[in-house]
């Protein structure tokens, strides 16, 4: 019996159009007879749904009403929740999504309040930005899995020291995001990162589980430079 694939998704950020060809692409690889999202067994986001990209509802639609399409929280989707408990305060790319979603905001908080911090498929875990070495993982700390700080570095990547991902020596994978690497996955000690920049106008990224095959599709733009300048009657507030 054949196994089920599961598709992971790197950071997607409001760019809806390429997730829907990605996944096309994805599928395509594997079945020129069917185009239906059933093939796969899970769809998964790696975390970081919305800010910067042109269609982050979009985004946040498919994956509330799609049956097998899951996600993980990201660093953005814990920023607008903290922002609406007043813990935060919002920059550009949040205030941008905010009025992106309009009338659907606390419908859409609601929504990133319920995500998990990381999830365990195909023997692999999958976070949105990190994890420290030699500690399981339902007892990694908070922001380690949604920014990469690790205990021994003063900011979430230390460029004296490296990534979390240099000091890694787990039997497990894991599949990450957050850092846009550069326009290729970044392969090192048994961890898989898939941010490949697609807001920025590089790619979108995924691996197809459990055989670890790689897709991307390019972007069609740099989005974010766009959205920004869509939306700059909003403000000058940092464009992060």
């Amino acid at each position: 019996m054949t196994t089920k694939k599961t598709i992971v998704i790197g950071d997607i950020h409001g760019c809806f159009e390429e997730l829907q060809e990605l996944l096309r692409k994805a599928i395509s690889l594997y079945s020129s007879e069917t185009t239906n999202l059933d093939f796969f067994e899970k769809i998964i986001s790696i975390g970081d749904l919305v800010d910067r990209g042109p269609k982050p509802l979009e985004v946040v639609h498919f994956f509330t009403t799609t049956p097998n399409a899951i996600a993980i929280m990201g660093n953005h989707e814990d920023k607008h929740i903290r922002i609406a408990k007043g813990e935060l305060q919002a920059n550009f790319s949040q205030i941008i999504c905010k009025e992106q979603l309009k009338d659907h905001y606390d419908e859409c908080i609601s929504y990133f309040s319920s995500l998990p911090l990381y999830l365990q498929v195909h023997d692999f875990w999958l976070v949105h930005a990190g994890v420290v070495p030699e500690i399981l993982l339902e007892e990694q700390p908070r922001k380690s899995l949604l920014r990469g700080k690790m205990p021994w570095m003063k900011d979430a990547y230390d460029k004296s020291r490296g990534g979390w991902w240099e000091y890694y020596n787990g039997s497990t994978p894991v599949i990450y995001g957050h850092y846009a690497h550069s326009k290729s996955p970044r392969i090192q000690n048994n961890t898989y990162g898939i941010d490949t920049g697609c807001c920025h106008g590089d790619y979108l990224t995924a691996i197809i589980l459990p055989e670890r095959r790689f897709v991307q599709v390019k972007a069609a733009k740099d989005h974010w430079r766009e959205v920004r300048n869509t939306y700059s009657y909003l403000g000058t507030q940092n464009p992060t």
